[in-house]
């Protein structure tokens, strides 16, 4: 099959108003000044899937994500400089209010899109990618809170945020594998050197300063970058 009959039995790359007919040559003549430019477009679309609405929402999901967790590391770090007497009530709300509301935007977000269309099979496995390293973080809970908890020791608990930053570096890596774009790897490549970092940085006030910035760079900036892709 040529590219311009499943261009014609998609409709995709057409307007509204526009319709192959069966008298039409089934493929543009080579030596045509731009005669094949939207054959190539319905072939990019489908090998890097741009455009896709499951990279959209992906893109949405990591800016909101990425914001409200950056703003929860920022913040904790200004209580603890300028008001570490804070009352334990907004110590709670500070440190699970963010991430509740984040939870609940994703749960939102998944019922919204559930209906739609996924894209091509490699925005698809990218998006498996990072559904499986949120889905390992429950896994993750379950086994750094129980030992803080009896041991007493909370920088058990800290190594929790810098095994997660070190999945969604290996998520980044998948992405990259699938698509090979440069940008792709450096992502990836920064949430892995964070934590690494982190690691270091338990029981400083540094810890949530890098913990921040790495969300903004890695998460709410990339966020970014793929809703502008993605139309």
């Amino acid at each position: 099959m040529t590219v311009s009959a499943m261009r014609r039995e998609t409709g995709a790359g057409m307007k509204p108003d526009q319709r192959y007919t069966d008298d039409e040559p089934s493929a543009a003549p080579l030596g045509g000044d731009g005669a094949i430019a939207p054959d190539l477009a319905f072939l990019r679309t489908l090998v890097d899937g741009s455009g896709g609405k499951t990279q959209y929402s992906m893109g949405q999901a990591f800016v909101v994500g990425g914001s409200l967790l950056a703003f929860q590391c920022f913040a904790n770090w200004a209580a603890l400089l300028f008001w570490p007497a804070m009352p334990t009530f907004l110590w709670l709300a500070l440190s699970s209010l963010p991430t509740t509301i984040f939870i609940a935007y994703c749960v939102w977000l998944d019922m919204k899109n559930r209906k739609q269309v996924g894209g091509n099979t490699t925005s698809r496995a990218i998006a498996a990618a990072f559904s499986a390293a949120g889905i390992s973080n429950v896994a993750l809970i379950c086994i750094f809170a129980p030992a803080a908890i009896l041991r007493e020791d909370f920088s058990i608990w800290m190594f929790y945020p810098a095994v997660v930053f070190a999945l969604q570096g290996a998520a980044w890596l998948t992405a990259y594998q699938l698509r090979k774009r440069a940008w792709m790897l450096g992502v990836a490549l920064g949430w892995l050197a964070s934590a690494v970092a982190l690691g270091f940085l338990i029981g400083t006030a540094l810890y949530l300063i890098v913990a921040g910035a790495a969300l903004v760079l890695f998460m709410t900036v990339p966020g970014v970058v793929m809703m502008r892709l993605s139309r």
